[in-house]
């Protein structure tokens, strides 16, 4: 194999510095005696980086051998970039890794610098994002008709791309801005995962309301049954009260063989009567009911019963909002109070961690019981609902979320009696292992 050297005076050391970073690249090759190497234009290669040969070899480089001393002419590199020397198929390491290509085109297409006050003129198109520093800043100069933007966005992975909550007064906004309801988010939002607006209540509940200017009427109503306040808001007409149809009203109706069936005689007389038990109100709603009575041929009443006009349902929520955790006695999770006499439906619901700690390594049975019971201590049995678990030694139990609902109906015969819904665990492990949390009550008065 011949040994092959490169002979580098000052002019060529010179010609490299400033002639290898465009397109052509002058080189001379003589082997160890001096002498040149001719007719090696054909086994002249370069390849660029990572430079794996023949997989990173150049295509479209010309070799021209310039006279019969060695030297040659290397023309065509186009990409800016750093080459290798390859004589042959055999890596030259003599040779230095070399920049070639053409830098003008290189820096025209990555990069645009501008000094100091510097103004491009001209239609100017730009693609990628262009980033304003919080220290720097777009300013504005010439007249409103010479200087616009045409349609700017702002980007999803800005911060403002969905919170409008600090908008400045000259921030930037879409046309229809002003046809849309923007409120302060600690004031309003809308979610659309429920598709409701909220209306926050950081101050007095109650003070939140939606009304029109000089506190005109809100929306249409029949006039002839409502009346509008601007301090009271929407009303019953007075006159709704002495209308036959309602204060009372008895109806008549015709033998029916049917009622046969229920216990009733034939011939009678039937009567419906709405009106009000009493005037003095002790319900949280209007207390209209409706009389029923079935009178037969000798004047005997047969039947009677009545029936609320308007029921009402309410509920409590997460009274005690921190966990409520189980042990081998009742423990007081929520409370409701039922506000008169009569029949009532009532819901529970109790989100329960059980357990809520990991277990393993036991064989037990643990269970969680709830209950609804009355202040003076009277125990519901339609209101029991029971969570257990059969642990497994060998088996790891992790903390798990169990909602327990139950709904059941009950006679309060006192008004204002307040339940309690409490909870009681029942812990083979002896560990403290189970909790309720966001407990909820609802009643409705049915009766």
């Amino acid at each position: 194999m011949k040994k092959i050297i490169i002979l580098a005076v000052t002019f060529l050391i010179f010609n490299f510095s400033v002639i290898a970073q465009f397109t052509s690249l002058p080189i001379r090759l003589v082997n160890a005696t001096g002498a040149p190497l001719t007719g090696e234009a054909g086994n002249i290669e370069f390849t660029k980086y990572p430079h794996n040969f023949p997989a990173d070899k150049i295509s479209g480089i010309t070799v021209t051998e310039i006279g019969t001393a060695g030297n040659y002419v290397v023309k065509g590199f186009t990409d800016f970039q750093y080459v290798k020397l390859w004589l042959s198929g055999v890596e030259q390491y003599w040779f230095d890794s070399v920049l070639t290509g053409n830098i003008f085109s290189y820096l025209s297409n990555n990069y645009v610098t501008l000094g100091t006050s510097q103004t491009i003129t001209g239609s100017k198109n730009t693609t990628g994002s262009w980033n304003a520093l919080s220290t720097g800043s777009f300013l504005y100069s010439g007249s409103s008709t010479s200087n616009t933007f045409y349609k700017p966005y702002i980007i999803n992975s800005s911060p403002w791309y969905n919170d409008l909550s600090q908008m400045p007064n000259t921030g930037l906004l879409f046309k229809n801005a002003g046809d849309s309801l923007y409120l302060k988010r600690e004031n309003a939002y809308y979610s659309e995962e429920d598709n409701k607006l909220y209306f926050n209540t950081t101050g007095t509940l109650g003070t939140f309301r939606i009304a029109k200017r000089s506190n005109g009427q809100l929306f249409d109503f029949n006039s002839n049954e409502f009346t509008w306040s601007a301090g009271t808001g929407l009303n019953l007409n007075s006159s709704i009260f002495v209308r036959d149809s309602i204060s009372a009203k008895n109806f008549t109706v015709i033998k029916d063989s049917t009622w046969y069936m229920l216990g009733e005689p034939l011939s009678k007389l039937r009567v419906l009567s709405l009106k009000k038990p009493f005037w003095a109100n002790p319900l949280p709603y209007p207390d209209w009911k409706w009389y029923y009575i079935s009178i037969n041929e000798t004047g005997a009443t047969t039947a009677m019963d009545s029936f609320t006009v308007m029921n009402n349902a309410d509920m409590t929520f997460d009274e005690a909002p921190f966990e409520v955790f189980g042990v081998s006695s009742w423990s007081d999770v929520d409370t409701i109070s039922l506000p008169v006499r009569g029949s009532y439906m009532i819901s529970y619901s109790v989100n329960l961690l059980f357990p809520y700690t990991e277990v393993t390594g036991i064989s037990a049975r643990d269970s969680v019981r709830l209950r609804i019971v009355n202040e003076l201590n009277q125990d519901l049995p339609l209101s029991y609902a029971e969570e257990w678990i059969e642990f497994n030694d060998g088996t790891r139990y992790s903390p798990a979320s169990h909602t327990v609902t139950k709904t059941f109906t009950l006679f309060n015969s006192l008004p204002g009696m307040k339940y309690y819904l409490q909870l009681y665990a029942v812990l083979g492990t002896s560990l403290i292992n189970a909790a309720a949390t966001k407990p909820t009550i609802t009643y409705l008065l049915v009766r």
